[in-house]
């Protein structure tokens, strides 16, 4: 595994372990987990992933650590993680090509991960778009607000206006949100939470959403999108988007099933 330092390495080999065992020719999958997060926290859903795809999943090594210094200083440390896992997966699968899930910001770091720019001047650019053939995001917010400066919320708006839509002809984009609660000032203490992480993200409190991220940021122009109603941000608004095999299917079979239901009773 030339390329990758001894920690990474260590979970690499760690979250291989945690998908079921499924044809090396297929194109494998990357999971890339939300700010705040520990890459073991993606376990369960990786496992699921790969029962429900019949694909190798690999899991970033990003720990919480790692989001507190890069998500809001700088996305190199992401992306540079994001390149190391993508080279591991190719070379233990020896495929060419792989596909990319990013729940929450890990989304919009795979969106950043496609492309050639850099943000800053010492910014590693990778043009994943090279080799990668799909690129899924699950309560991602990715569409640009004009004039925040909010640590993450302007890395996003970076990405949104630098490359807009389903940017890269080649890469199939599906973007999934869910629909589970509506942001009030004056409702409930979870309506209020949800007010509150959406006015923080968009300015705008008072619209529905998956209780941290707004439907209004969720999609984009011209790109497949998928709501999914009575689905959360996380695991603390109940049913997420990796709660059961029934939810993974619903958003991974997009493609092959073309408009799936926005509804998920199982």
């Amino acid at each position: 595994m030339a390329g990758l330092s001894s920690y990474d390495r260590k979970q690499a080999e760690l979250s291989l372990s945690t998908t079921t065992i499924a044809p090396m020719s297929l194109d494998p999958i990357l999971l890339i987990g939300g700010f705040g997060s520990h890459w073991s926290d993606y376990k369960p859903g990786a496992r699921m992933l790969s029962h429900v795809s019949g694909r190798r999943v690999f899991i970033v090594s990003i720990n919480r650590l790692s989001w507190l210094v890069g998500g809001f200083v700088d996305y190199s440390l992401m992306l540079t993680r994001v390149h190391n896992a993508v080279q591991h997966a190719l070379q233990q699968t020896g495929t060419e090509r792989i596909m990319l899930v990013g729940h929450s910001a890990g989304g919009v770091i795979g969106r950043a991960y496609l492309g050639g720019k850099r943000m800053r001047p010492h910014q590693p650019t990778y043009s994943g778009h090279e080799h990668v053939t799909r690129l899924v995001t699950l309560g991602s917010p990715l569409r640009a607000v004009d004039g925040s400066s909010r640590p993450g919320v302007s890395h996003a708006a970076w990405v949104d206006r630098n490359y807009p839509g389903a940017f890269y002809p080649k890469v199939q984009y599906l973007t999934v949100s869910g629909r589970l609660i509506e942001g009030k000032s004056n409702g409930s203490p979870r309506q209020r939470a949800a007010y509150t992480s959406y006015a923080w993200i968009s300015t705008t409190g008072e619209q529905w959403g998956d209780g941290v991220v707004p439907l209004s940021l969720s999609t984009l122009d011209s790109t497949p999108s998928l709501v999914l109603h009575g689905i959360g941000h996380s695991p603390n608004w109940g049913r997420w988007f990796f709660s059961t095999p029934a939810i993974v299917r619903s958003w991974w079979n997009y493609f092959d099933l073309g408009d799936a239901p926005t509804g998920v009773n199982a």
